[in-house]
C-alpha cells in the first residue's frame, strides 16, 4: 500500500488532525494523533496513522507498537532533556566564573548591594555533596547582622575535592587556616579607611578573604 498525507493540522497543543488517503485500492483514513506532529515526516505520520489503526482493529499488535513507538519517543526526550541540562549547566558554569572572579578581585572591592546579588546567583551548598576543586557554592551566615544590604550570605571557594557536610560558618574556618578551602564575603572597611572606601549606597566597597 502507498499511502501520501492529504491534510494536517493541530487541533490544539496536544492533538494533530491527520488525513491519508491511498489510491488503488482506494483507502481513507483520518485520525487524531496525540500531540504536537505537525512538524513530523510524512512518513513518520503515516506510519502513527496506520499504527493507531492497527490498534483498533488488532489490538494486541496495536499495543506492541504502541510500546515500540512510545520507546522511541522516550528515548527523544531524554535526549533533548539531557541537552537541556547541559546548557544549563554551562550557563551556570559562566555565571560562577563570574561571580568568582569579581567576588575574589580584592582591588576593585564591590558595593555591598552588588556582592548580595551576586552571591544570590551561587548555589546554596548541599550537605552530601563532593564538590570538585575551584568549585563554589555559599552558605548563609545567620549570626551576621546586614548594615549595608550586603546579605547574610558567604561563598566558599574549594581548593581540592571537598564534600560538604553541613558545616558551620565557624566550622568551615577551620578547614580555611589549613588551606583547603577559602571564605569569601562582604567586610565593611574599617574606619581609617581611605574616604572613598566608606560604605554609601552606590560605590566600590571592600570584600575580603577571611584571615
Amino acid at each position: 500500500m502507498s499511502f501520501k498525507v492529504v491534510n494536517k493540522y493541530a487541533q490544539d497543543a496536544n492533538r494533530t488532525f491527520v488525513a491519508i488517503r491511498q489510491e488503488n485500492p482506494y483507502t481513507a483514513f483520518d485520525r487524531v494523533l496525540i500531540g504536537d506532529r505537525t512538524n513530523d515526516t510524512d512518513e513518520a505520520l503515516i506510519d502513527a496513522v496506520l499504527g493507531q489503526i492497527a490498534t483498533e482493529f488488532n489490538p494486541a499488535d496495536g499495543v506492541k507498537k504502541l510500546q515500540e513507538d512510545l520507546h522511541v519517543q522516550a528515548e527523544s526526550y531524554e535526549q533533548k532533556l539531557a541537552e537541556k541540562d547541559t546548557k544549563i549547566a554551562e550557563v551556570k558554569a559562566v555565571a560562577d566564573w563570574a561571580v568568582l572572579a569579581r567576588v575574589t578581585d580584592t582591588d576593585n572591592p564591590l558595593d555591598p548591594t552588588i556582592f548580595k546579588r551576586g552571591l544570590e546567583l551561587v548555589d546554596l551548598g548541599k550537605t552530601g555533596t563532593t564538590y570538585p576543586a575551584q568549585a563554589i557554592f555559599a552558605i548563609e551566615d545567620p549570626n551576621h547582622t546586614e548594615k549595608f544590604q550586603e546579605g547574610k550570605r558567604v561563598m566558599i571557594q574549594v581548593t581540592e575535592p571537598f564534600t560538604y557536610n553541613g558545616e558551620t560558618l565557624e566550622q568551615l574556618e577551620a578547614l580555611h587556616q589549613n588551606g583547603k578551602i577559602g571564605i569569601w564575603k562582604w567586610t565593611e572597611p574599617k574606619p581609617d579607611a581611605p574616604k572613598e572606601n566608606a560604605p554609601q549606597p552606590a560605590g566600590e566597597l571592600e570584600t575580603q578573604p577571611v584571615q
